[in-house]
């Protein structure tokens, strides 16, 4: 059996201590860069052409490859973000989309009750714009993520029946005029916008319902779990007292 002096202990234990030091100081330094990014990501930059005043877009174009949604109005881009689409073997369907259905508070109903606030529904199978964290790739289950701030502002400018392209790489509108084409029918954009606000009042009302109902179905799943221990501890006693009352 081999015996070691106290200090030739402590001499070889000093690199060990040294070692953990540093890793500790790399885990806390990565702990600082991990809050730094997840602030970062939360509050993920968007571009604006028209910084502050009001938006009227027309069409939004999601570029897969590229990681990025563009809004155009009637003169061109106006808002300009980063996006997170689907992951691999969840991946985000490439097509022509409208938005045909808005609400500011949504949760997911595929997906853990996840939140997904300023929701803009572009398919009836699951896929929708919203606000959620952007990692820098695709890490959604399908849907689109935006930042938040984009998410909040793009929701309040848009109008049911807006283009949503989702293509893989960029795409840009142009304009076009031939005389073969329909000229516009006078009155008929009057009559689209008042028919546009009726839905959107309507999608609106229809929000808050919802909404009102998911926090009233919560309410009573908590006082359940409340009362639930409860009433198993009344009925226990009442199997006690019919236990010791009978002869």
């Amino acid at each position: 059996m081999t015996s070691y002096s106290p200090k030739y202990k402590q001499a070889s234990l000093r690199p060990a201590r040294l070692a953990i030091a540093s890793l500790a100081a790399v885990i806390t330094a990565g702990d600082h860069v991990g809050a730094a990014n997840g602030r970062k990501e939360r509050a993920a930059a968007f571009e604006s052409r028209i910084a502050g005043e009001p938006v009227e877009p027309i069409m939004a174009i999601v570029s897969l490859r590229n990681q990025r949604i563009t809004v155009f109005d009637a003169k061109g881009w106006v808002l300009r973000a980063p996006i997170s689409s689907g992951q691999k073997g969840r991946e985000t369907p490439a097509g022509i989309f409208s938005v045909i259905e808005k609400q500011a508070e949504h949760y997911s109903n595929l997906y853990d009750d996840a939140y997904m606030p300023h929701m803009q529904r572009i398919t009836w199978s699951g896929i929708a714009l919203h606000g959620g964290p952007l990692p820098g790739y695709p890490a959604s289950h399908g849907c689109i993520r935006t930042p938040y701030d984009f998410a909040a502002r793009l929701f309040d400018a848009t109008r049911l029946g807006m283009r949503v392209i989702v293509a893989p790489s960029d795409l840009v509108p142009v304009e076009i005029s031939h005389p073969a084409l329909f000229p516009p029918k006078p009155g008929a954009g009057a009559v689209a916008a008042a028919r546009v606000a009726e839905a959107q009042e309507a999608s609106s009302e229809a929000d808050q319902a919802r909404l009102a109902a998911a926090t009233a179905t919560r309410e009573a799943a908590r006082q359940n779990i409340v009362q639930a221990p409860y009433a198993g501890f009344c009925l226990f006693r009442g199997r006690l007292n019919r236990i010791h009352s009978s002869p």
